[in-house]
């Protein structure tokens, strides 16, 4: 007797323990639609994207009747509901039934138009109020029923959103957005232009990448005939987050072509999605005043009956299993969707504080104006100055996708990169003619240089030395004529050096504009631009083309000078470079070997008498040959020396001095402190879009911040983590 009470007790016990555990997760799963519900109420869906359920599908594909299943609510079937605004529908269980609605204004509503939106609230317990509750609505929106003369300021069409809360003892824990119904062709009701409106609205919500498609499509109309799975298609190509509902299968023909497509299609053996496909009999004109209970019964009756049943799992068919199949869908959704939406509320709360302190605060006096350029000039010449010493460490340089990008913030590298390649193509192209010794080949035969022998070269330069001959003796040459050589090779330095020039103004103004850009707003940066830092950066340019063309006269105009040994040096060596060419050729072609190769034997006396002679009449000078081939060689050896140092001069004593070292000063806090009255008007003023700019952002703000506080809040609900458990 005291076992059997024992072991009643402790059934009860389990029984009582499995009860309030399933109670715990239908609270928490509630707790989960709820905080997601109450981000979309405060309008965080219009700058993040949160998991949902959106309804999808053309007009008249039974999406009204399905709404009506899953909630019970008797939704207005006729023109105009479906083609005027989103609706939201939030299915709470609940002991008291009620009904509540109300409209979330749309992201371009001004505030006299959100207050007066927001104002909109109603509650009923009666079902039969609702279709004279969605009117009151529409007009509240501004929304005409028709196309009278007399409605031609009215709009057709709002991107507000009606939210329906509707709770029961039999309402599933579920929310739904259900989107306008697609349409192709305008008519006394809604226009082509509405139409595409439409499609705009629906393609945006499911470009959303944490919303679940529902693609309600209807039997009775061709599948080809309705776009919804089209565009369902190409955002979510893989099906990963598309359910497809199939609506009015009692409206084919039994046994018909129709009927086994729709059916295939159901079997996910056509159009496949990872979701899979569900089945929904909905009222008919002629079943319209069923009850819910009727309404079941017709639809498990139908299927049953019908090859739908014989075909597909029971978890396919009907308005039961579907509310459970979008509740677990849903509940997946947010659990794993979550940790983004508050990662993204974050970011989004980050990026409105960086802009709002670009825009600044609200500034009508002077000293407001003032004080905001101060602030920027500030920043401004902080930012440079690490630009231009190479010092990263602010986020203004960080290393974003492209390297293009990094490069334009970080001007120090950028500058060494303009430079190097500079220093590269006055060395590969700075000269005018490429000289080329007997014997061999071009070093850089993809240069566009002009080649020539060295053999027709010496003849230029003896016609140069008598064109310059002055008083010097036969046999040797004026010094000047290494002057006229080196003037001819060094005429590209000038293009060259001038593309240098704009190459680095260019790098400067894109640094700048990158730098104005993340200071201060848009319409300053681009007064501040225009007005004063880009006549800064022009006149820079003009004082560093002075100083290039300083620095490059002394190269065309004056007799080549230098104490440099570098060019006795490379005289010596060229010389003796070719002296010992000479000397090989003339060895290998008396006794077939060269000074680096075996010795002919001593005991040929015919071979050695032969290699003597040779070398006598093949090494005599030629004092001419020798004095032009002089001249040739140091005007070339002198080229090397000029060219370092030029692109030293122009690298330091040019770009740095003249340009790179000056820019901190650009707008530097001391030229601010000097701006007269007129110029701190016209650069510290802000427009009519700053001001809206402005308010936008902080009502952003404002939205994000109390979304986060409830996200936090939901976290420490839930033990920190924000994990709820599985599915009930």
């Amino acid at each position: 007797m005291g076992k059997r009470k024992l072991a009643t007790m402790d059934l009860a016990e389990r029984i009582a323990q499995t009860t309030s555990a399933a109670l715990i997760q239908s609270s928490n799963h509630r707790d989960l639609l709820d905080i997601i519900d109450t981000l979309r109420s405060q309008g965080v869906s219009h700058y993040v994207d949160l998991p949902q359920i959106i309804v999808c599908g053309s007009q008249s594909s039974g999406k009204s009747s399905t709404l009506e299943a899953l909630s019970g609510i008797s939704f207005p079937t006729a023109e105009g509901l479906c083609t005027r605004f989103a609706t939201e529908l939030v299915l709470r269980r609940s002991d008291e039934p009620g009904i509540r609605v109300h409209i979330q204004p749309g992201a371009g509503r001004s505030e006299e138009e959100r207050i007066k939106l927001a104002r909109f609230s109603v509650e009923t317990s009666d079902e039969s109020d609702f279709p004279n509750i969605i009117e009151s609505a529409k007009k509240v929106m501004g929304l005409t029923g028709d196309s009278d003369e007399d409605s031609d300021d009215e709009n057709t069409f709002s991107t507000d959103v009606l939210r329906i809360e509707s709770s029961s003892p039999t309402a599933p824990n579920l929310t739904l957005v259900d989107l306008p119904g697609l349409f192709n062709a305008g008519d006394s009701y809604q226009s082509e232009d509405d139409a595409d409106m439409v499609q705009n609205l629906v393609v945006s919500y499911m470009k959303q990448r944490r919303s679940i498609i529902l693609a309600v499509i209807t039997a009775d109309n061709p599948f080809a005939n309705q776009p919804v799975t089209k565009f369902a298609r190409f955002i979510d190509p893989s099906g990963k987050r598309t359910l497809g509902l199939i609506t009015k299968p009692d409206k084919i023909d039994k046994g018909s072509e129709s009927e086994r497509y729709y059916v295939e299609l159901a079997q996910n053996r056509n159009v496949k999605l990872s979701l899979g496909w569900h089945v929904l009999r909905n009222k008919s004109h002629t079943t319209a005043d069923d009850t819910m209970e009727e309404r079941d019964e017709r639809e498990a009756s139908f299927f049953k009956e019908s090859v739908w049943g014989q075909s597909l799992d029971a978890s396919q068919l009907g308005v039961k299993p579907l509310r459970e199949r979008l509740r677990k869908v849903l509940w997946q959704q947010i659990k794993e969707g979550l940790p983004g939406v508050k990662s993204d509320v974050q970011s989004g709360i980050k990026d409105c504080e960086n802009k709002l302190q670009q825009l600044g605060k609200a500034r009508s006096t002077k000293r407001e104006k003032h004080t905001y350029l101060q602030r920027i000039s500030s920043r401004l010449s902080t930012t440079v100055r690490a630009a231009i010493d190479g010092v990263y460490a602010d986020r203004f340089f960080e290393s974003f996708p492209g390297y293009a990008d990094a490069l334009e913030r970080r001007l120090r590298a950028k500058v060494q990169l303009i430079l190097s390649d500079y220093a590269e193509q006055m060395r590969t192209d700075g000269h005018a003619l490429e000289i080329v010794e007997n014997g061999l080949t071009p070093i850089r035969t993809e240069s566009p240089q002009r080649y020539m022998m060295r053999e027709s070269y010496l003849k230029v330069v003896g016609e140069l030395m008598i064109e310059c001959r002055g008083r010097e003796l036969p046999g040797t040459f004026n010094p000047l004529v290494v002057g006229d050589l080196f003037s001819r090779q060094c005429k590209p330095w000038e293009a060259i050096t001038q593309k240098l020039v704009e190459q680095i103004h260019e790098a400067v103004a894109a640094t700048f504009n990158r730098a104005v850009s993340e200071i201060c707003d848009q319409n300053t940066t681009s007064r501040l631009m225009k007005r004063h830092i880009q006549p800064c950066l022009h006149l820079f340019r003009k004082h560093l083309k002075v100083k290039v063309d300083e620095l490059l006269l002394p190269h065309l105009t004056i007799h080549p000078i230098t104490y440099d040994d570098y060019l006795t040096m490379t005289v010596q060596e060229t010389q003796t470079a070719r002296h010992n060419r000479k000397f090989d050729r003339l060895s290998q072609k008396s006794c077939g070997v060269t000074a680096g190769s075996a010795s002919p034997n001593p005991y040929d006396k015919i071979q050695l008498k032969k290699l003597l002679q040779d070398l006598k009449f093949g090494t005599r000078p030629d004092v001419e040959e020798y004095s032009a081939s002089l001249a040739a060689d140091v005007a070339a050896a002198y080229y090397q020396v000029a060219l370092k140092k030029f692109i030293d001069d122009v690298s330091v004593n040019a770009v740095e001095t003249c340009l790179i070292q000056r820019l901190p000063d650009v707008f530097s806090p001391d030229v601010v402190w000097d701006l007269s009255d007129e110029v701190i008007e016209v650069l510290g003023s802000e427009d009519d879009s700053t001001v809206k700019e402005r308010i936008a952002l902080t009502q952003k703000l404002e939205t994000l911040e109390k979304g986060l506080h409830d996200l936090d809040a939901f976290t420490v609900r839930t033990g920190g983590t924000g994990a709820v458990g599985d599915f009930d």
